[in-house]
């Protein structure tokens, strides 16, 4: 039984793991290599859950969906958000029904929300009260899951979809705005991190650095969040701006390859 994790700040892969202990599940990263194989997954149980990128999954996650095939006999998508889930569960539904494959259940946890290049991180006593609320949700996921309740989503959400389009058409944008200081000491973190596998390093200097590949890029911010130099930068979010990481998550357990 797997939980299919996408995460890129560490929010999905703290409820993944939660939810894996619950449940006596194994969490998977969802990544560029597994969201381009053609793999059938079948079984008693299965999860996805993915963080909510302006109302809708990142688009790895998307292809992973779209590539592979869930054949569970109870199969819940789930996602972490920081104000609403918008049109995510309904884009989920539609992308399984292509695939001629049921969703029995959907649901979210609200979490810190850290898209820091467009909002501001909150202050660390409203993190620490998210992150709690968050674990809470979690555990009431878990619940349902567990007496296997299933639910059904309002499909049809144009707004949602109207945001989802307008974010998408500028991520390329967004990615080729990625800068990397001189306090970058080649150490890789970035590449390993990164779930799109949109980061290569190349030899500047004497030293390997990253790059971006902006077609590649979900614009996740793990990299920027997660550089243990605060080397890359983005925008406004200089060297010194605040970064985040789940309280419950290490570095370690985010890199994915």
């Amino acid at each position: 039984m797997e939980i299919f994790c996408y995460s890129g700040t560490g929010n999905c892969l703290s409820s993944a793991k939660q939810l894996a202990a619950a449940l006596n599940m194994t969490v998977v990263h969802i990544t560029d290599e597994l969201a381009s194989s053609k793999i059938s997954f079948a079984g008693e149980m299965g999860i996805i859950i993915y963080p909510v990128y302006a109302y809708e999954m990142p688009k790895t996650v998307k292809r992973f969906i779209l590539n592979n095939s869930f054949n569970y006999k109870y199969f819940a998508v789930l996602t972490t958000f920081g104000s609403s889930p918008g049109g995510a569960y309904a884009e989920a539904i539609r992308l399984f029904r292509k695939r001629k494959q049921r969703i029995h259940y959907t649901g979210g946890a609200k979490s810190v929300e850290n898209f820091v290049h467009m909002f501001k991180l909150p202050p660390e006593d409203k993190i620490k009260q998210l992150t709690q609320t968050q674990r809470e949700l979690t555990k009431s996921l878990a619940e349902d899951i567990t007496t296997r309740k299933t639910n059904k989503r309002f499909k049809f959400r144009p707004f949602s979809k109207l945001i989802s389009m307008l974010f998408r058409s500028v991520t390329g944008i967004f990615a080729r705005r990625y800068r990397v200081t001189d306090a970058c000491t080649g150490c890789e973190i970035c590449l390993k991190i990164c779930p799109a596998n949109a980061i290569t390093m190349i030899e500047k200097g004497g030293k390997k650095i990253p790059t971006f590949l902006d077609k590649k890029c979900d614009h996740c911010q793990s990299c920027l969040q997660l550089c243990p130099h605060r080397a890359i930068r983005f925008g406004k979010v200089q060297p010194e701006s605040r970064r985040y990481c789940h309280a419950d998550v290490k570095t370690g357990e985010m890199i994915k390859r």
